[in-house]
């Protein structure tokens, strides 16, 4: 029998490889260097599995996570009552604690609170999920519609919650401008509207250990306004992706009928999104859909590490950068 004897083999046109001296041990296997040596190993590292991310990035599509909930601080345990969870939450205050983890969870769809008698949740409604997610149709993102509203309390008439990830892809700085309009009514001083940003420490996903939180916009309206307008700019850090946030109140319109107004505007390429370095966070976007979070329901998130996670769990479940 005969037998071929060599020290590297070589395909015409192809690379060099070196084998081992010595055999292995049952059950090995040849691994490469990447650089045509071979040894035998018993170790391998599976890829990290990531989840499918729901629209191809830098192609003008915009998107955001959405909740909605109908129960205002005037109800009874185990809803809302006069005092939340945690304190008083306040809308027109959504950017700051102690109403910033409040927004978060309920945007979420959660907002189970600890050892209190009030459930305060997101997604209290009728015919839509939490987190549900849309996109943009030319340039507005989000929806202007009537909502029919069981409890018919003309004041604190329930909130939708917004948020948009937004990435600069640059090397440079970039300002970016935003506009919304929200419907608003401030009655019992827990309503209004509110439009912020919230900003993570690090341009790298993984490497986030605190988030800062910067108001744009703001409304404490009297009177009920079916649609008030938020503007503002803000500075997002190279190659970095921040959370625009959106908070608003519905307004009374007649019995057991409110206007829910929720959307960003002007997103075509004259304004928030005329640099084209500045794109909708796809990886992100999917995160917020999906990923469960499990962010607590109390403590200062405002510039500390509690909101972390939303870059972190990103970068474990879509891959980081």
């Amino acid at each position: 029998m005969s037998k071929l004897v060599v020290d590297t083999i070589q395909r015409p046109g192809g690379a060099t490889l070196s084998f081992p001296v010595t055999d292995g041990t049952a059950g090995q296997f040849l691994k490469s260097d990447a650089s045509g040596n071979l040894t035998f190993s018993d170790t391998y590292v599976f890829p990290s599995p990531t989840l499918p991310i729901l629209a191809q990035e830098g192609k003008g599509i915009v998107g955001c996570v959405s909740s909605f909930t109908d129960r205002n601080n005037t109800y009874s345990s185990p809803q809302w009552s006069s005092s939340g969870p945690w304190t008083t939450y306040t809308n027109y205050n959504a950017h700051d604690d102690n109403n910033l983890i409040q927004f978060i969870n309920m945007a979420l769809g959660d907002g189970l609170p600890q050892g209190t008698s009030e459930w305060f949740i997101g997604d209290d409604d009728r015919g839509s999920g939490p987190r549900a997610v849309q996109f943009a149709t030319g340039d507005r993102l989000g929806y202007k519609r009537d909502r029919l509203q069981w409890s018919n309390s003309t004041s604190n008439g329930g909130h939708t919650f917004r948020i948009m990830p937004i990435r600069n892809t640059s090397a440079a700085a970039i300002s970016v401008p935003f506009y919304a309009r929200c419907s608003d009514y401030y009655s019992s001083g827990y309503e209004g509207t509110c439009m912020f940003v919230l900003t993570p420490n690090t341009s790298t996903y993984s490497t986030v250990t605190t988030v800062s939180s910067t108001r744009l916009s703001y409304g404490q309206t009297s009177t009920d306004q079916s649609g008030t307008n938020l503007t503002g700019s803000i500075s997002i850090p190279a190659n970095t992706t921040v959370l625009v946030c959106l908070a608003n109140t519905n307004s009374y319109q007649t019995t057991y009928r409110f206007k829910d107004t929720s959307h960003w505007y002007y997103l075509n390429s004259s304004y928030t999104f005329s640099n084209t370095n500045i794109v909708c966070d796809m990886r992100m976007l999917s995160s917020l859909y999906t990923s469960n979070f499990n962010l607590p329901n109390t403590g200062t998130c405002n510039g500390t590490g509690i909101l972390a996670p939303l870059w972190t769990k990103t970068a474990t479940n879509f891959g980081d950068r």
